[in-house]
């Protein structure tokens, strides 16, 4: 998209516009309490924009329509094979892809200690099929390069 109002100065700036999802992306941070440490849940999978190798990114999904915490509970189960609620889901605020793109991003934690995880059902895609859900320490997470994963990790752990 492209925006110019010359009373202002902007005379043509681009940005990017997400419209499979209405211009919104929900991320959620699942952890767990192992002993003494904390360990964070991430998605080693192909994400064509970044590689064609797995990266290591943050569970999300986009909007399609209602409540978007209903967007969390439904990824968590197609990415990870753990069953939430809408009660289980710790709300982190929004955020902003980056100034290249209108996307908003929903931040959600969720606290998966003794909680069984299921089968994850994926979304029927074969990147998503070979994708796998793993656990890491924060030292791991912090320097991954999901800005929207280490906006949730700074978030939660604040």
């Amino acid at each position: 998209m492209e925006i110019k109002d010359p009373d202002k100065g902007i005379n043509g700036y681009v940005y990017s516009h997400e419209t499979r999802c209405q211009g919104q992306i929900v991320l959620v941070l699942p952890y767990r309490t192992v002993g003494k440490d904390t360990e964070y849940l991430v998605k080693s999978e192909v994400t064509p924009c970044w590689s064609m190798e797995p990266v290591k990114s943050g569970v999300t999904g986009g909007y399609e329509g209602g409540a978007i915490s209903e967007d969390a509970i439904r990824e968590m189960l197609e990415e990870t094979g753990y069953t939430i609620t809408r009660a289980d889901l710790e709300y982190l605020g929004t955020c902003y892809a980056s100034k290249s793109a209108d996307t908003v991003y929903t931040l959600y934690g969720v606290d998966l200690t003794g909680f069984e995880q299921g089968e994850a059902l994926g979304d029927g895609s074969r990147v998503e099929a070979e994708a796998e859900a793993i656990w890491l320490p924060f030292e791991d997470v912090v320097y991954l390069q999901d800005a929207q994963l280490c906006t949730a990790l700074l978030r939660l752990t604040a």
